[in-house]
């Protein structure tokens, strides 16, 4: 594939990013995406891999080098520098050292995804040892959903989308007919958009919708204790009705947030699964900046 210069590289959006690609005869992907679905921020766990640099070899975490860099820019694999990209050289993560990092990093999704890691093991080696002909696994919608439990979750899916929109359009001030999309602006505006491309399987991962619409519930929690506030020793109903009414509203959207979050398999395991898939080959870095790694052994 020819060279981009930096003028006319393509910028590359949140959904178009390719994930699992092959470089140094791995399949990786880019650290910030791995934080993505980790919940955290790219710098935790490029942090993590620092702190614990006798536990990542480069087979399981590496920085890439300039001319790498460059050939992941000229695919649009990630923004270049100064327009939603960091001018540091980017880390990529392999399965193994995705794995590993569950094990290491203190954050909810890492923990949930460490004991199904452990549990999967432990069923396996039992039924090993007991001589088992063919292995089997309790519970594998914990992995990958069945068709059933998919169609569960799109059902959610849909009655989270129809609750955060009531949500948003709870008015606030029966006066000035505010509503709490009003109180929120960009906000609202951001998460509306990405419940309608996340209800078609469009680019807007879990994660994400889940993030944005916590920041929702927060905010309008915010709102509703500080009309709260105002209307404390007032005789006004109706508007006490109405703060009442965002309140079980939120209270509704939380219940719908968590029996998704049960139906769905855990977004790290998922993530792991996800370097199955066939990568998308990237042009071979030069001799002089190929940096080779050691041949693979077993582990």
């Amino acid at each position: 594939m020819p060279e981009n210069t930096d003028d006319t590289l393509p910028e590359a959006s949140e959904g178009d990013r390719l994930r699992v690609f092959e470089l140094r005869g791995m399949h990786v992907m880019l650290a910030s995406d791995v934080a993505e679905v980790f919940g955290v921020e790219t710098r935790q766990i490029v942090q993590n891999i620092k702190n614990n640099s006798a536990k990542f070899s480069e087979r399981y975490a590496v920085e890439i080098t300039e001319e790498e860099q460059k050939n992941l820019r000229s695919l649009g694999v990630i923004p270049k520098a100064g327009r939603g990209g960091s001018r540091a050289l980017p880390w990529v993560i392999s399965q193994k050292g995705t794995m590993r990092l569950a094990t290491i990093m203190d954050a909810p999704k890492a923990i949930e995804a460490t004991d199904i890691f452990i549990d999967v093991f432990t069923e396996v080696l039992t039924q090993v040892y007991q001589g088992k002909p063919e292995i089997e696994v309790s519970n594998p919608s914990r992995i990958a959903p069945d068709e059933d439990t998919a169609k569960q979750a799109q059902s959610v899916r849909k009655q989270i989308a129809k609750a955060v929109t009531n949500l948003l359009n709870t008015v606030v001030d029966t006066k000035s007919k505010t509503t709490v999309k009003d109180e929120l602006g960009e906000v609202a505006i951001g998460v509306t958009t990405h419940l309608k491309e996340w209800l078609n399987a469009k680019k807007v991962g879990n994660e994400k919708i889940e993030a944005e619409t916590l920041l929702v519930l927060e905010q309008a929690r915010d709102l509703f204790e500080r009309r709260q506030s105002d209307l404390q020793g007032a005789a006004l109903d109706q508007e006490r009705k109405a703060l009442d009414n965002i309140e079980k509203k939120i209270a509704l959207v939380e219940r719908l947030m968590e029996m998704h979050d049960r139906l769905e398999p855990n977004a790290v395991v998922g993530l792991i699964g996800g370097f199955m898939a066939s990568p998308t080959a990237l042009p071979a870095p030069t001799e002089a900046s190929q940096k080779r790694l050691p041949k693979k052994k077993d582990e």
